[in-house]
C-alpha cells in the first residue's frame, strides 16, 4: 500500500519507505496532485511522452537536445535504489497520468548532499506542478538525510531560477559558462528571510530577478 509522508521530526527516512512515498498535494490554485516514488513500470509512460516533449524543454533539462530513449535507456532512470536516488512523479487529473518526474541523487547511500534535476512536460508547464514537486523532494530528502542540494541550471531557464529561490531555503547562484550552479542548505527551516547570494566565475551574466 502506498504510504502517507512521514512528518519532517520522524526517524529518517528508510530507502524501503522512500520508494512507498505517495502524498496529495496541491498548487498555488488549490489543483490535486499526486506525488508518488518512481517505480520500474513508469517506462512505459516516459517513453510516450518523449514525442511530446519541445525541443527548448529537453535542451533546459539536458543542455541539449537528446534523440529518443530507448525503453532500455529509460529503464535506468526508473528502475533506481532509493538509497541514492530519490525519484519522484507529479501525476494529474481523474487519469491519474505523468506530468512531471524529479529526483535527487547522491553518491553514497550516508551522503548528506545531492543533486536535484526536475522536468515538466510542455503542456502542463506554468500551472505550478514543478513547484509542487521540486518542494516535495526538497521536503522529503530532508527526511532522507540531505543538507544541501545542488542544482545544475541553464542560464535562459528563468522559471527553474525563480523556482528554487522561491522555495526559502539559503541559497547560493554561482554563474559560469552559461549555467548557473544553484545551492539550497535545506539543513535550515524555509524562510522569506533567508539570504540570497550571487557569484560569478568568468564572464559576467546580466542574472535573474529576485
Amino acid at each position: 500500500m502506498p504510504m502517507e509522508l512521514a512528518p519532517a521530526h520522524c526517524s529518517p527516512l528508510s530507502a524501503e519507505d522512500a520508494a512507498r512515498l505517495f502524498v496529495i498535494d496541491q498548487t498555488r490554485d488549490g489543483a490535486p496532485v499526486a506525488i508518488r516514488a518512481i517505480t520500474p513500470e513508469d517506462k512505459y509512460e516516459m517513453r510516450d511522452l518523449y514525442p511530446t516533449l519541445s525541443e527548448r524543454t529537453l535542451y533546459m533539462r539536458f543542455f541539449r537536445v537528446i534523440s529518443a530513449p530507448s525503453l532500455e535507456a529509460i529503464a535506468r532512470y526508473t528502475d533506481v535504489d532509493f538509497n541514492t536516488h530519490l525519484a519522484l512523479v507529479a501525476l494529474w487529473g481523474p487519469e491519474q497520468r505523468m506530468v512531471a518526474a524529479g529526483r535527487l541523487i547522491r553518491a553514497t547511500a550516508d551522503s548528506d548532499v545531492a543533486e536535484l534535476s526536475c522536468l515538466v512536460i510542455d503542456e502542463m508547464q506554468h500551472r505550478g506542478i514543478g513547484r509542487v514537486l521540486v518542494s516535495r523532494l526538497l521536503e522529503t530528502g530532508r527526511e532522507w538525510g540531505i543538507n544541501r542540494v545542488i542544482a545544475l541550471v541553464h542560464a535562459e531557464n528563468h522559471p527553474m531560477l525563480r523556482l528554487l529561490k522561491s522555495q526559502g531555503y539559503p541559497t547560493e547562484l554561482v554563474y559560469d559558462d552559461g549555467e548557473f550552479t544553484v545551492t539550497l542548505e535545506t539543513h535550515l527551516p524555509p524562510s522569506n528571510d533567508n539570504d540570497i547570494n550571487h557569484a560569478t566565475v568568468g564572464a559576467m551574466h546580466q542574472g535573474i530577478e529576485t
